[in-house]
């Protein structure tokens, strides 16, 4: 099975808003409603919805962080209907890929909540490392994209 990113167009943003995590992990992500109306608010997210083969299993998006000037990854989640089958990591890797061809990214960070162990496991599998930091409850994570291209 093919795991691929897909702009959001009108389409594709009435599929996200129907995708849900599992209701005990909602408190670890915001909904995709609050994530698009995030990438309405400006041009700075990158919004994307993620496919298996020719159907919707998650959402993503990705951010030239205003503040500190570094590339986010604000937003992924598998639906709970398509979660522990390895949509997550493939799209992951997909996102990892394309943010290392953007102008002057040469790492990628992003904030999981601690409770969050199975995210914790992913992105430590996919070669992110712990800050130290944390920004907002969060725990910071950061990958060196050198290595891909």
């Amino acid at each position: 099975m093919t795991t691929t990113l897909r702009p959001l167009d009108d389409t594709e943003r009435a599929r996200m808003l129907e995708l849900q995590v599992a209701p005990a992990q909602q408190e670890f992500v915001a909904s995709n409603e609050e994530s698009i109306e995030e990438a309405d608010d400006g041009d700075h997210c990158v919004p994307f919805a993620i496919y298996a083969d020719d159907r919707p299993v998650g959402f993503a998006m990705y951010a030239l962080d205003p503040d500190d000037g570094n590339y986010w990854i604000y937003r992924l989640m598998i639906d709970q209907r398509y979660q522990r089958r390895g949509y997550g990591r493939k799209a992951l890797l997909e996102m990892l890929t394309l943010m290392s061809k953007l102008p002057g990214c040469s790492h990628v960070t992003l904030g999981v909540v601690p409770e969050n162990e199975t995210a914790m496991a992913l992105y430590r599998a996919t070669g992110f490392r712990a800050t130290g930091e944390i920004i907002g409850g969060e725990v910071v994570f950061r990958h060196d994209l050198s290595a891909i291209g």
